[in-house]
């Protein structure tokens, strides 16, 4: 009888966690809704463009190619190969790469990246094959990996700051890395025309939303408790670690583990940030935890392991209940809003007549109807900006209807002047497994003027 060693107990559970990590995002994918994020992203994929008020164009590109899911699916299988990759290069160890690659698939923000169509989907495919490219010194994939990531996201500007940091403590910049630079800005330089006919809308809309606003000890509190999260109460420290005591000759892996959360650390001092920003330095982190002690791996990975099995269970199989369930919210109860293609449905008397458009207060309200109704729909209200600002407005003649629709708030003034009258509202509630999870209003705006 054959014994177990260690390196088969290490290799049956990096095995255990990269099927649970496929099963967990394929569970997901095809027991969610659209987030309502990924509706606004499959917007944009039906208008293709070279840049969007909020990002770059990849996701967008991605969507259109293949639709929304399979974009996310794929990019994410697609990051743990490359995370292995890398790993396997750095530590120059097969059994290295597993456990980075087993890491990885479990980290609770690398799973959301990969069941639901956002720019980290292919910003986190992209960033890593990057990083993998600057470490083997291969100059054009780096410059072509670098383009794609600049495309994906805007913060993937920072790989360049963790290589120039790299070269600055090396005393060392390798002649090639001017063709990545040159590849990168070729790639990046539509969105940068984009903007540029557009008074710069994309670049002014991330620097006020990253770095401006109100932040504190408040916000930066939550940014804390968001990495905690979303890296790993076991992961995020272990990050930390290896940036500050992790090999010398890996010293790029810990800049870039390390500046994206000390970048969007400071960002979240001065405004109210997304857990998600700094998602990307989890990736070198994930590959320096496999070079240390095996336990220190263990404990990131069953930490990670517990939130996504906690929160996934939550959103297929919800059990605890909160007053404000915003996980359960945005992943269900989107496809009642099909009912506003049919306006009959809801207001009879109106002799069969379809809504010219449906205004929503937010664009993803908005998308949401698109993508579930099929119908032209606009913003109203006084919202936050997005690309529905950018793009024409969809033409209501006179005498025809429209709707309004949200999930509270009535009908702006600025709409109602341009109707002859409004009824409402009508609720469309919205279950899922035995929980309401939203109750949307609509009104009737009746003959425009």
């Amino acid at each position: 009888m054959a014994v177990p060693t260690a390196q088969s107990d290490s290799r049956n559970l990096c095995l255990v966690l990269l099927v649970l990590g496929a099963a967990v995002r394929l569970a997901l994918a095809l027991g969610t809704d659209t987030y309502f994020d990924e509706a606004y992203y499959w917007q944009w994929a039906r208008h293709l463009a070279w840049g969007y008020f909020d990002h770059p164009p990849l996701i967008a590109w991605l969507i259109a190619a293949v639709d929304i899911r399979p974009a996310a699916l794929l990019c994410g299988a697609g990051t743990v190969a490359a995370v292995w990759g890398l790993a396997r290069d750095v530590h120059g160890s097969r059994e290295a790469a597993w456990r980075a690659a087993a890491l990885w698939s479990v980290v609770p923000v690398a799973v959301l990246a990969g069941v639901w169509a956002t720019p980290d989907s292919p910003l986190l495919l992209f960033w890593t094959l990057a990083l993998w490219a600057l470490w083997r010194e291969r100059w054009v994939l780096a410059g072509l990996a670098s383009g794609l990531a600049l495309l994906s996201k805007y913060p993937a500007v920072l790989i360049a700051v963790a290589f120039l940091a790299t070269a600055v403590r090396m005393r060392r910049l390798p002649a090639g890395v001017w063709v990545t630079a040159l590849l990168g800005v070729l790639l990046f330089l539509p969105v940068v025309l984009w903007n540029a006919h557009r008074e710069w809308v994309g670049f002014a809309f991330q620097l006020r939303h990253g770095l401006g606003g109100t932040g504190g000890l408040a916000s930066f509190a939550e940014f804390l408790g968001g990495q905690l999260a979303l890296g790993g109460p076991v992961l995020l420290p272990l990050t930390l670690v290896y940036a500050v005591r992790g090999p010398r000759e890996q010293f790029l892996l810990r800049v870039a583990a390390v500046i994206p959360l000390l970048f969007f650390g400071y960002a979240a001092l001065r405004t109210r940030g997304e857990a998600n920003w700094p998602a990307a330095a989890y990736i070198a982190a994930c590959v320096g935890v496999a070079g240390m002690r095996p336990g220190w791996f263990r404990a990131a990975a069953f930490s990670g392991v517990a939130i996504v099995l906690a929160v996934g269970s939550h959103l297929l199989f919800p059990v605890l209940r909160f007053e404000r369930d915003v996980p359960l919210a945005r992943t269900h109860g989107w496809d009642v809003l099909s009912a506003l293609a049919e306006p009959a449905r809801l207001f009879p008397g109106t002799d069969g007549r379809q809504a010219a458009v449906v205004y929503a207060p937010s664009y993803q309200l908005a998308s949401q109807a698109a993508r579930e109704a099929g119908v032209a729909v606009d913003t109203a209200g006084g919202g936050r900006k997005s690309q529905y600002d950018l793009w024409p407005r969809p033409e209501v003649a006179p005498g025809q209807d429209a709707l309004w629709y949200s999930e509270g708030a009535e009908p702006p003034e600025e709409l109602r002047q341009r109707f002859t009258s409004v009824e409402g509202p009508v609720e469309l509630p919205a279950d899922f497994r035995g929980r309401r999870v939203h109750t949307f209003r609509v009104w009737l705006l009746r003959g425009a003027r």
